[in-house]
Order: C-alpha cells, then structure tokens, then sequence
C-alpha cells in the first residue's frame, strides 16, 4: 500500500502569493518502489512540483513541498478548487490518493478610461456625449456605481446607466453626457476639468477614475465687440496681477495594495501649480499634469503637494505593502554518477539536478558555472576521490557529495548487490525463487543449471531435488570476476507412522532388517 498525507486538506491562497503544501508518501508494500507523484484538479500553471518521483524503500516516507502559486490576474477566478493529490507506482500501478481544497481569495481593481478627453461646447452644440470604458480587473464579480464630478459643479453629466455588475476580466462601455451648466454669449474660452469615478458598492476603498475637460466657447457678436474686448483686457489685468488658488482637479494611486518591490501608479491633474507639484517619499519634482511609477517596499503614503509662490496644497493616499515571501532554499534532487567504481584510466559521468540555484561549484576541481546550463561534468579521477556539489542561490547555499571508487585494473567493478533466496529450505519438488541485482557487471551467470549473460538484475525460479549451492559470477568490462553462493536446503517429506494391517498403508513398506528404518517413497534405499 502506498500511503499520501497532506500538511493540510484545504488550502488558501491569494492572487500574486505563494503558498506551500507538504505531501508526505509513505511506501507500506512489501518492496522497494519507484513512485511518481500528481495533483489532478488544478490548473497545472497554479502549482510546481520540485520532484515528481522518487524512489521508496519498504516502510520509508518522503515529504515533498509543492508550491502553489497563483498570478494577480482576472484569470484566477476566485473560488473553491477540490484537487487530488495521487501517489503511483511505476510497477505495480497501485495508487494512494489524498483529497484537498484549493481556496483562492478574491481581489478587487477597476479601471475607467474615456473615449475622448476633451470635448468642447459651443452656444448651438451644448451637449456632447463621452463613451466610459469601465474593465474589471478583478477575479470575482463587481457591482459598480458611476461618479462624474468637477471642483466648481460647473458641469452637468448624467449616464446613461450608473451602475454596472462587471465579471472578472470584462468591460462595458455607457455613455455620459456632458455639458457646462450656463451658456455663454459673450465670454473666453474656458476649460473645465472633470473627474468620472467608478467604485465598487461593496468595498467602497475599491475605485478607479479618469478625467477629462470642457472646452466651452461662447457666443459673440459684433455688437459685443467692445464689451468683449473690456472683458478681456479686465481679464488680463485680473488675471496678472491676482494669484490664482491652487486646485488639484485629480490625484490617484493605482494598486492601493501591493507586495514589496512592486511599483504603483501616481497619477495627477493639479491646477494654478506654477512652481510644479513633488511626490512623497521618493521626493520626486513634476509638472501640474503627469502620471509617475513608483516603488515601494514598506507601507507609506504617497503625498502630493503643489506649490505657487509661498503658496502650496497637499493630499495624501495611503498605500498597503505587504512583505515579499522569502527566496526559496535551493534543492539539490538528485547527484549522481554514470559508475561509483571504476578502473583506473576510465571516465564517468556526473550528473545532478537542482532547483532555485543560479550557480554550480563542483570540487575538488574547482569548476563554478550557471545553472541550469551547467548539468553534467565528466572526470576521469586517477584514484578514489569524492566529489563535493556545492549548489548557490537566492535562498543560500546546499552541498551535496559523491564518492567515485577507483581500483587496479585486475580487480572488478562488477558488484553483486543482491543475491537471496526467497526460502532457503524447501521440501523435495518444491520450488523457490531466486532474486538477484548487480551494478557494473558486463555478464552475469548463476549456476548450477540456471543460465547465462542473464539481466543485470532479475530473479529465476528454482527446484533443487537435493541441497545445492547456488552460485552468481559477475564479469566486469576487463573480464574481473566477482561472485557470491548461496545453499538451498532441501529435506524429504516426514512420512507418518505405519499403525498395522488394516490402515490402508502398505504392508511391504517393512522396517529393513539390517538397519530397523522404514524405506522412503521414491528414494532409492538399498
């Protein structure tokens, strides 16, 4: 039986993190196993498994971590998963099976975008209408409500429809109709500054805008032409020799929550700022419009503030860091070589495999390169020498070692790792099994009787009529012999004792005289 236990049964994950289940196998059969491990039920791209097979003596366990990991996209939906998690046997087929859940939070993130950005208004064309592009870029469902507003109220807008339900990765356009809420005659051409914001009914710290303006023109005739011309010089004058009050039309931040390292989105519309605008912390100088990333590693807020003159205006949003998970510690799965003995002159093969590493040193030669370029290594070592892997990455450093045995070319490589009998004592016409397994060995021979150039490992039936000693020779590629003997036992059948005529056992099976022993069936006595 194979047995699969999890660290846990249900699991929960948020988009853009990382989370960690320990899967422990246990081999309870009665031989060694090589065994590979699955998760079925998941998207394959949510998980990673470091080692997807081993192999497991009879009664010993191994835990491997599988690593969940989801992306901050509209494509992991939220939800509840249920997976398998299945451990089989690559001989057998048999399976252990585990069940669990993956939860996957939800997260909320709008975007509103407009078709235009400017439109203009004149006396005869008062109205115009402006197309809202509201995207959820969330992974679970949004009711949405829909906001235009502008620091005067000098506008007026009305949508088509205010409120929207939006699923995950989805966008809807409505219409907004905008316009100046006086008409003009006589006047300037003015701007208005608007500012359309989209915000979750449920969360209401969920929210994203964009903002436009209205350029409205006025009406003038030539009888108007002086009163125009007085209005404008008078505007001018006002205008020079007032300071105007600073205004910020729009500030926003975009994500409101991130993970340390990730950049946010800081976007402005500040009016009146002739000396500009500068960003908090990152003490960053820009103009009065603009849009600016910036990283973060620790929560903060990201502070606007405008200046003209001695004048200055400030707002704030806060930002939520949270830390970055730890760099994972390397693993080193697996280092081994082509032969662990050799002869003196020949060459193996060092082969390993790893994960989070950047670099492989390999001593005692002294050989540094990256990974996973750097794979394999051959050497040709003049006597017995052990090889030290050293593995380096973000998360540290792991080691691991191997010993290559290098012998005279008279002595054998060959080595018998395995040569027993399943029962070593039989009764005659019995048969036993013989289970065998060598390394190394060029040719392999068991006698008596059995056979030649068998597989390097195996096992063969056997029915001695009387004890044997059974005997395996392995040749190496020089022809060394090495070799190892077992015995069989074989012992006759116990024959019941004869209680007299009568009994049905048969009369002629007398005692011999000579030695008061009854015969054998099917031996010869005399």
């Amino acid at each position: 039986m194979i047995q699969v236990e999890l660290s846990t049964a249900e699991i929960t994950i948020e988009p853009g993190s990382t989370v960690q289940l320990a899967i422990t196998i246990t081999n309870h059969q009665t031989h060694d196993d090589h065994i590979f491990i699955e998760i079925e039920g998941v998207d394959v791209e949510w998980y990673a498994l470091p080692v997807s097979s081993m192999n497991l003596g009879v009664g010993t366990s191994q835990v491997i971590r599988a690593l969940f990991k989801i992306q901050r996209t509209n494509s992991s939906l939220a939800g509840t998963y249920p997976f398998l998690v299945r451990a089989r046997s690559m001989e057998t087929g048999e399976a252990g099976i585990q069940q669990a859940t993956l939860i996957v939070l939800p997260f909320s993130s709008l975007q509103v975008e407009l078709s235009t950005r400017r439109v203009i208004s004149t006396f005869f064309m008062h109205s115009h209408s402006i197309d809202v592009i509201v995207t959820n870029l969330g992974n679970h469902e949004e009711s949405i409500d829909l906001y235009a507003t502008d620091p005067d109220n000098s506008g007026a807008y009305e949508f088509e429809k205010d409120r929207l339900s939006l699923k995950p990765g989805h966008s809807e356009t409505v219409a907004l109709q905008a316009e100046p809420v006086d008409r003009q005659v006589i006047g300037a051409t003015r701007l208005y500054g608007f500012t359309v914001t989209a915000r979750s009914t449920e969360h209401s710290f969920v929210s994203s805008n964009a903002t436009g303006q209205i350029e409205r023109h006025a009406m003038v005739s030539v009888l108007a032409l002086t009163a125009i011309i007085a209005i404008i010089l008078a505007t001018i004058g006002y205008f020079v020799f007032r300071s105007k009050p600073i205004v910020i039309h729009a500030f926003s931040v975009t994500p409101r929550q991130i993970t340390a390292g990730d950049t946010v989105t800081v976007t402005w519309d500040v009016a009146n700022a002739t000396d500009g605008v500068t960003l908090m912390p990152e003490n960053i100088h820009k103009g009065s419009t603009g849009s600016e990333k910036v990283i973060l590693n620790a929560s903060t807020d990201i502070v606007l503030t405008a200046r003209s003159g001695s004048n200055k205006l400030s707002e704030s949003i806060p930002v939520v860091v949270t830390p970055a998970a730890p760099p994972a510690t390397p693993t080193v799965s697996a280092f081994t070589s082509s032969q662990k003995r050799i002869h003196e002159g020949e060459t193996v093969t060092l082969s390993w495999k790893a994960q989070g590493v950047k670099t492989i040193v390999l001593n005692p030669l002294g050989v540094q390169k990256e990974w996973p370029l750097y794979t394999s290594q051959e050497v040709k070592p003049e006597r017995t020498t052990t090889y030290e892997l050293a593995a380096q990455g973000p998360g540290g450093t792991i080691s691991k070692s191997l010993t290559v045995e290098v012998v005279p070319t008279t002595a054998s490589v060959a080595e018998i790792t395995l040569f027993k009998a399943v029962k070593d004592k039989i009764i005659t016409g019995q048969a036993t099994t013989i289970n065998y397994s060598t390394d190394n060995a060029a040719s392999v021979d068991i006698d008596p009787a059995v056979g030649s150039n068998l597989k390097p490992k195996g096992k063969v039936d056997v029915s001695p009529a009387v004890t044997t000693t059974y005997t395996l020779r392995a040749l190496d590629n020089k022809g060394n012999i090495t070799s190892k003997s077992i015995t069989i036992t074989v012992t006759m059948p116990i024959t019941p004792p004869s209680t007299g005529a009568g009994t049905g056992i048969d009369t002629n099976n007398q005692p011999n005289p000579a030695t008061g022993k009854a015969p054998i069936p099917g031996v010869n006595n005399n």
